[in-house]
């Protein structure tokens, strides 16, 4: 009974953990995962899972190539509005904002699809994107 539950276990499909706030750091600038409406997670086909404090060290270590794109088996944003609620990337709806300060100034917020974005770009400011989009940006300034 025991093997056929961690084999099970084992089997199960990798999503996001609870980050440590406070304790876990960012896999992108190191800096400790401080505010929660601004995290990311990205996990690979063998269950590592890598933290970040802003969706924009996601994409940049996404950038970067650390995890090449057929080892990741998912990455998620955490809600803007519900904090501690994950969205998978592609189906998130980001804002980019010069009016909330994100730990490492990406200026980046992930709202579920469903949510009322308009009212959120009409309070915060900023420009709509995509899952596309915010990893182009990055791609872009890790070119430069």
């Amino acid at each position: 009974m025991v093997a056929a539950l961690t084999l099970l276990s084992a089997c199960s499909s990798p999503g996001p953990v609870p980050i440590a706030l406070g304790a876990d750091a960012c896999d992108h600038c190191h800096m400790p995962v401080a505010d929660p409406r601004f995290t990311a997670e990205l996990v690979t086909v063998t269950g590592r899972v890598y933290r970040f404090d802003d969706i924009g060290c996601m994409a940049a270590f996404i950038a970067d190539g650390v995890v090449p794109a057929g080892k990741v088996k998912g990455a998620w944003a955490a809600d803007f509005l519900h904090p501690g609620r994950w969205i998978p990337v592609a189906s998130a709806i980001y804002l980019r904002t010069d009016s909330l300060h994100t730990p490492m100034a990406s200026g980046l917020i992930a709202l579920e699809f469903s949510a009322p974005v308009d009212s959120v770009a009409q309070s915060v400011g900023g420009t709509r994107l995509d899952w596309s989009a915010v990893r182009s940006a990055a791609g872009r300034q890790r070119g430069s």
